[in-house]
C-alpha cells in the first residue's frame, strides 16, 4: 500500500528508515533519501494521505506494521525469517518481488505474459489509476518523480483506462 500510494521503486521502499517517516495531521511525510533520480543523496519528501477505507489506508497499514514488528528505529522493512522473526537487516530489493508474488497468489491474482506481477507494476498501477481518475500530468510526475513526460506517459496502461478507450467513444 505504501509503495502504491508513494509510487515508490522497490529500492526506495526498502531504503526507508523509521526516521524517514513523519506523522502529519493528514497522514504522513516520507523522506526518500536516495532514489534513481536523486542519487546524489539530496533526497525528496512526499506526502502520503490517509486512505478513506481502513483496509487500504497506507498510513494505518504502516502504523500497524511498525507496531506488530516492534520497529523502534532503522529500516521499516527489515528481513523476516521463515519462522516470522523480524531481523535488523534491511530487506533486499529483490525480496520485494518474491513477497509480491506470494501475496498475489494468496489473493488469487495471477499475472499474464503482458501484465506480469512485478514491483514495477506497483508504480505502473499508480500512474494508470491516477491518470484514469483525472490527476494532471504534473501531479503524477510530482509523485513518481519522473523528469520526462513521455516516460511517465509510457507507464499508463491505456487498456485499463476504460473511459479513454477509443471503442468506448464510438457509441456501440
Amino acid at each position: 500500500m505504501l509503495g502504491f500510494a508513494g509510487a515508490l521503486r522497490r529500492s526506495e521502499s526498502v531504503g526507508l528508515d523509521l526516521e524517514h517517516i513523519r506523522p502529519t495531521p493528514l497522514g504522513m511525510r516520507l523522506i526518500i533519501a536516495r532514489s534513481k533520480t536523486g542519487q546524489a543523496g539530496e533526497g525528496v519528501e512526499i506526502g502520503i494521505a490517509r486512505g478513506s477505507a481502513e483496509e487500504t489506508c497506507p498510513v494505518r497499514a504502516i502504523r500497524a506494521w511498525l507496531k506488530a514488528a516492534k520497529i523502534m528505529g532503522g529500516p521499516i522493512f527489515p528481513r523476516v525469517t521463515q519462522w516470522g522473526t523480524v531481523g535488523r537487516q534491511r530487506l533486499h530489493p529483490d525480496a520485494v518481488h518474491q513477497i509480491l508474488l506470494k501475496r498475489a497468489a494468496a489473493a488469487g491474482i495471477e499475472g499474464t505474459l503482458l501484465e506480469p506481477i512485478t514491483p514495477h507494476g506497483i508504480r505502473v498501477g499508480f500512474v494508470t489509476t491516477a491518470y484514469s481518475n483525472g490527476v494532471p500530468d504534473e501531479g503524477i510526475m510530482g509523485r513518481t518523480r519522473h523528469r520526462s513526460l513521455p516516460t511517465m506517459r509510457g507507464y499508463i496502461r491505456r487498456g485499463k483506462v476504460g473511459k479513454e478507450s477509443p471503442t468506448a467513444k464510438l457509441g456501440l
